[in-house]
């Protein structure tokens, strides 16, 4: 064979002396060659353009009828561009000047048309093309004293950079041909030293020696203006975890920052002004106070763990965008004290601003007008008020701190002053914002466990209103937030074991289990004689656990009639008469029962929890405030279990309307908004645990769908994704599994995927991966799953979420090859442009599940749409798959693209 090969170059070599010397046309030269070549063969297998060139350069001057021969031979298709490249950069007899110069005159005129027709010829064509460039570059570095050559070289470098299909293939060979570029390094850095004063020619050099996938960057999603997700999210984040750590937010802000391209002062901005909104909706509501301490306490320390305090410049600028927000700032001021002198002034604290600053900021404030308020304004700032609960905390943790027995009576008193009023609450929410609060219940627990045993009467109220805060506590924020793992405590085990929570039912057997039948006749005995006072030292912990024996006695009795109604209300006045925390076990253990009793059942039981909330007969401050407290936690149990007797609170998962109009209800006003308020975030989780992931998740794709408008559809993929945010991996899982499917294939459905619906869907698919492989890879910290809800699966959570993608580009790779272009094939390019606009970590795990099958069946469908960039943003060019499949389809768009400029010129 490689006789064969030799013998029909010698043949070439002979057609090319005989065209020569009978000075043959180039027309004459395309009607002999065929003669040598067979049919069908490229002249690259005989090197027929390295015959032509070592011809066209043997003299000091340039042969041209030689060259016109090897411009018929690319126009004919009989070599390939590849190899003329490969052969020109090989010429290193760089003194012929005349060679050089006709060199560069033949590039000029075949730059424009470069290509590959062949598949043998795509990834050799990049190689080609950065051996051109390290050519050029030693043209620049050998003739530099030769002012034609210089300007000619850098101007094909110039032309060479500024085509992106030509960067394109570089960077593909960048990856492949590493010794290759690395000689292309090192001839740049020799090239800027001798030509340190051509800073034109030195611009094109610097950019091909940095050369790399981010060279060609990808269109910068900006939004103008604020928009609604940053405070959506934050809405749910603060009801799905209140006591998020710092380092978790500040993860999920760079995760809106990658998925809205935001600038870092954007960012911060967007977070401040989030903050002031919602706090501005819970106005004077008993979430009031957690959003103050997020806003003014929680928002500073999350900005100093993001910015680099040496350039705090991004807080300067995020501040002046704030200051834009006039209408908010007037309406926080008008309600309470100035909200950004509190907020510069944490900032400040912080090291984040200068007090120079700081009053620059105040002084461009301007006054606000008065403003009429639906509402009577606050009587304190919650700014201030918030502010200073701060050190109030500290004092509270530093006093609970010390020796018990040094302290008792003080601590006692200082427990009934932060139960007065809003203290509890607000300490609760200063807590809760920095990462305070285990450390706080630990200490209670401490100090509950000090006084569990004894009968004077400092001890048991300190036992009672420590437990009592405790319970508070993990009924607001979840008990494995506040408690520590294995604690063996005895309001640690009554809370694990006894207390009603929403989602974690626990069956009465359990709680009576814990009894034992001699202290339930003891007790039994003292309530039925109407004792609230304990004689004898008790265990406190005997009777919180025995009183779900003693409530079960008292119920069969009053229904078997062994107890009239009165001697009820006896016993149970009794129960509540000193000691809080005995109520709220009594009723724990009611509505345990009410959760599986029978519905004709629940009068008794119901009418004793009510007796149950009575006001204390005894005139007692101390026991007053305790009692309210109570009363907290036995309503915030009624409303846990649900029952059908009980009125319908704001919270409960109990609608009077059905789900899908109280969804779409909450829909519109957020969207007619901008902004999502805190009852329509809680009510979108209760759908959400009510209905399953999978209708909430359809019913909100049918209002997205639903909206025409394209600002109205950006508000609504960010209020989507902020909604999913409450279970974002299940979300995602029944979006790729079941929503999409059913809505592309579905015939009935996909004809209302239409423009700008359809790209609107896209972008809330894209970003819904994102979010789910992003908070997936924190799962454990961030997004622990609702124990209502079923796993997904036992496996990876990644793999719960790939795995659904595969399947849905598979499927949309079925349509493709169709050829037809349709609605499945539009929303398969505008989810794959989607997904490459996003710079993240898992980006390259993402798209490596898109099959290139789709990438190129996209392309022959749809290559209008594509871009040299998009293709390279879309394969992995660090492996040779990707590497291989990527220069087949930047060809294939090349063709395309010379094609339909050709057809345009003849137009």
């Amino acid at each position: 064979m490689e006789s064969k090969t030799t013998s029909k170059t010698s043949s070439l070599k002979a057609l090319l002396l005989k065209a020569w010397r009978e000075r043959w046309t180039d027309l004459q030269w395309g009607i002999n060659i065929k003669t040598v070549l067979p049919r069908g063969v490229s002249g690259d297998v005989y090197n027929l353009a390295d015959c032509i060139l070592q011809q066209a350069v043997v003299g000091s001057g340039a042969n041209q009828l030689a060259l016109s021969y090897l411009k018929h031979s690319l126009s004919a298709q009989l070599v390939s561009h590849a190899a003329v490249l490969q052969r020109i950069s090989k010429y290193s007899q760089l003194h012929k000047t005349h060679c050089v110069y006709s060199l560069l005159e033949f590039l000029e005129g075949t730059l424009p048309g470069i290509t590959c027709c062949g598949k043998p010829e795509e990834t050799v064509l990049a190689t080609a093309l950065l051996s051109m460039a390290c050519w050029l570059l030693q043209v620049l570095q050998n003739c530099n004293t030769t002012a034609q050559l210089l300007e000619k070289a850098s101007s094909l470098l110039k032309t060479l950079l500024a085509c992106d299909f030509y960067v394109a293939m570089m960077c593909l060979a960048r990856y492949s041909e590493t010794e290759l570029f690395s000689e292309v390094v090192k001839k740049s850095e020799e090239v800027e030293a001798c030509l340190s004063d051509k800073e034109e020619v030195l611009e094109s050099v610097r950019m091909l020696k940095k050369l790399d996938v981010t060279t060609l960057s990808l269109p910068i999603r900006t939004d103008k203006g604020p928009d609604c997700l940053m405070q959506a999210w934050m809405a749910v984040e603060l009801i799905r975890q209140p006591g998020s750590p710092t380092h978790i937010l500040v993860e999920q802000l760079h995760l809106l920052q990658r998925l809205k391209g935001y600038s870092d002062a954007r960012l911060y901005s967007e977070l401040m002004r989030a903050s002031l909104l919602s706090l501005q909706n819970v106005s004077q509501t008993p979430h009031e106070s957690q959003w103050g301490a997020f806003a003014f306490l929680k928002v500073p320390h999350v900005l100093a763990a993001m910015v680099d305090k040496t350039n705090c410049s991004s807080i300067v600028s995020a501040v002046e965008l704030l200051l834009q927000h006039t209408p908010l700032l007037d309406a926080m001021d008008a309600r309470s004290c100035s909200c950004l002198e509190c907020l510069l002034g944490e900032l400040e604290k912080a090291r984040l601003l200068t007090e120079s600053q700081v009053q620059i900021f105040l002084q461009r404030r301007e006054a606000p007008k008065a403003v009429k308020l639906d509402t009577a304004p606050a009587t304190a700032g919650i700014p201030k008020v918030i502010i200073c609960a701060e050190p109030t905390l500290a004092g509270i943790l530093k006093t609970l701190s010390t020796d018990y027995h040094k302290i008792q009576e003080a601590l006692l008193g200082m427990l009934h002053q932060v139960l007065t009023g809003k203290s509890f609450e607000l300490i609760l929410a200063v807590a809760t914002v920095q990462g305070q609060l285990r450390t706080l219940a630990a200490r209670l627990i401490r100090f509950n466990e000090c006084s569990k045993m004894g009968g004077d009467k400092a001890r048991a109220q300190l036992f009672d209103i420590s437990f009592l805060m405790l319970v508070s506590i993990a009924q607001n924020y979840g008990a494995e937030t506040v408690l520590e793992p294995g604690g063996d405590s005895a309001p640690e085990q009554w809370i694990r074991e006894c207390m009603v929570e929403a989602n974690r039912p626990k069956p009465p057997e359990q709680l009576l289990r814990l009894s034992d039948p001699v202290v339930v006749d003891s007790l039994l005995q003292q309530f039925n004689a109407g004792e609230s006072d304990f004689k004898s030292p008790v265990k406190w912990q005997e009777v919180l656990s025995n009183m779900a024996g003693v409530m079960r006695e008292v119920l069969v009795a009053w229904e078997q009639g062994a107890l009239l109604p009165a001697d009820v209300k006896r016993i149970l006045d009794a129960v509540r008469g000193r000691m809080c925390c005995l109520p709220v076990a009594a009723a724990a253990w009611l509505c345990a029962y009410m959760r599986t009793a029978p519905q004709d059942t629940l009068l008794k039981p119901v009418n004793m929890v009510q007796q149950l909330l009575s006001p204390p007969v005894a005139e007692d401050d101390s026991l007053r405030e305790r009692w309210q407290l109570s009363c907290e936690i036995i309503r915030k149990m009624q409303r846990d279990v649900q029952l059908p007797l009980q009125p319908k609170s704001g919270c409960s998962m109990v609608f009077r309307q059905p789900a899908t109009e109280q969804l779409h209800g909450a829909w519109l006003k957020a969207i007619c908004r901008g902004w999502l308020d805190h009852n329509s975030a809680r009510n979108m989780q209760c759908l959400l645990e009510m209905a399953g992931a999978r209708w909430l998740v359809t019913a909100i794709v049918q209002e997205l769908l639903l909206l025409r408008y394209r600002d109205q559809l950006q508000r609504g993929v960010d209020l989507a994704l902020a909604i999913f945010q409450f279970d974002m991996h299940s979300c995602t899982n029944e979006l790729l599994s079941h929503v999409l499917p059913q809505q592309l294939h579905n015939s009935l459905q996909s004809d209302t995927l239409v423009e700008p619906q359809l790209s609107a869907l896209a972008r809330l698919t894209s970003c819904s991966i994102y979010a789910a492989f992003d908070l997936t890879t924190h799962n454990d910290e961030i997004n622990p799953p609702p124990a209502k809800l079923p796993r997904l699966g036992e496996g990876n959570g990644l793999d719960n979420i790939i795995w659904p993608l595969r399947q849905l580009f598979t499927a949309l790779e079925g349509t493709v090859q169709d050829g037809q272009v349709t609605q499945q094939t539009y929303f398969a390019f505008h989810l794959l442009s989607s997904l490459v606009g996003v710079s993240s970590p898992s980006t390259p795990l993402i798209l490596a599940a898109i099959p290139p099958a789709l990438i190129s069946g996209l392309l022959k469908t749809l290559p209008e749409l594509f871009s040299p960039s998009l293709l390279l943003h879309l394969y992995d060019v660090n492996t040779p798959s990707g590497r291989t499949n990527m220069a087949k389809d930047l060809c294939m768009l090349r063709n395309y693209s010379l094609k339909n400029t050709s057809s345009n010129v003849k137009q």
